[in-house]
């Protein structure tokens, strides 16, 4: 099944070499994948804090993705 994953802002560094930034790449995972096993196989380090969105709203990590799915994921933002 295939999915798309968008790597936004400092997260772009992490798309392929040949890729454009303003777009996802897809990503081919077996049915039954959840969010959290996809989060784990990206190249964000561990310790970083991020913010994901599943098709455009907020989602739970142990959430299925489902055929054409779009999983994006971004540096959470801090302020105050």
């Amino acid at each position: 099944m295939q999915i798309t994953i968008r790597l936004l802002a400092g997260y772009r560094r992490y798309l392929p070499a040949d890729h454009d930034v303003r777009a996802g790449y897809t990503y081919q995972v077996s049915s039954g994948h959840r969010v959290e096993d996809i989060l784990a196989k990206l190249p964000i380090p561990e310790q970083d804090t991020y913010t994901f969105l599943l098709n455009g709203s907020h989602a739970q990590k142990d959430q299925v993705l489902l055929e054409g799915d779009t999983l994006a994921v971004f540096p959470a933002v801090g302020g105050g």
